[in-house]
């Protein structure tokens, strides 16, 4: 069940329709939704949180972001309480990566948005979907900077090689899928998963969903060019609202770099899609 959604709250033109699309899940769900405003600045500066100190050098830097911060939440209470829904303001004094990855901890859901060039950082080295997803011990719904407009997903698709992300994105999705007219598992074969061990998981992926009161209908196809826009274009062809995979990840570096799967439908999709690490 789902009883905390955590969503990211900021002042980008997708902004709103993040919230909206919160909002309306806490709604179905009947669950408290959080809404999160980064300061901006690492908590390893101010440990303590941010106090300003009128008229400093510091203050001039510093206090635009916070005001920035307190802005959004404005426009978050407004939603949230437009669509009744209860819900908590919070202002996070730390950057948006590390402090909605810190917060998942305590939301069974984390909501953000897909990163869009036309508001990327020139100089950021590292992709808020990437790092969140990586390092949230919660699943994660990535928005489409189509802006989707909110209410659930009628049909969903989940992508399923057996791996333990699959499995693990699966059970997260099971309050989703509850609600779902139609629910798709989709087991594409290639180098690493055989039709016939993917076949073989057939039954006991079946009975596992079934117990949980959802019956889904399963497809084993062979990939046609790469499992992530294979996905995307099956999701497309059944007119599916949701996509739900595991996401595997893979550094020399503090694992801050997601598989090519992921990287692709993270990259090119236009419909909300759930993931966990």
């Amino acid at each position: 069940m789902l009883k905390t959604i955590l969503v990211h709250v900021d002042q980008s033109s997708h902004a709103p329709a993040r919230m909206h699309y919160a909002a309306a899940l806490a709604h179905a769900h009947q669950a408290h939704l959080l809404g999160a405003a980064m300061f901006g600045v690492s908590r390893s500066i101010f440990p303590l949180g941010y106090t300003s100190r009128p008229g400093t050098l510091e203050a001039s830097y510093f206090d635009p972001l916070e005001q920035n911060a307190r802005r959004a939440l404005v426009q978050f209470e407004a939603i949230a309480t437009a669509m009744r829904v209860p819900h908590e303001s919070r202002f996070v004094c730390d950057q948006a990566d590390d402090g909605l990855a810190r917060l998942a901890r305590f939301a069974d859901l984390v909501v953000i948005s897909q990163d869009d060039p036309d508001e990327a950082l020139p100089d950021r080295a590292v992709h808020l979907p990437d790092y969140v997803i990586l390092n949230s011990p919660r699943p994660v719904l990535v928005l489409p900077r189509t802006d989707a407009a909110p209410g659930a997903a009628r049909d969903i698709l989940v992508g399923w090689d057996g791996g333990k992300e699959a499995a693990h994105a699966l059970a997260a999705a099971l309050p989703l899928l509850h609600r779902a007219s139609a629910v798709t598992i989709a087991a594409l074969t290639g180098p690493d998963a055989g039709a016939a061990e993917l076949e073989s998981q057939r039954p006991d992926l079946l009975q596992f969903l079934g117990h949980h009161g959802v019956t889904p209908h399963m497809l084993v196809r062979a990939s046609r060019r790469d499992a992530g826009h294979d996905l995307l274009d099956l999701a497309a062809e059944l007119h599916c609202g949701l996509l739900v995979m595991g996401s595997f990840g893979h550094s020399k570096l503090r694992e801050l770099c997601l598989g090519g799967v992921s990287r692709a439908v993270l990259a090119d999709a236009r419909i909300p899609v759930l993931l966990a690490h």
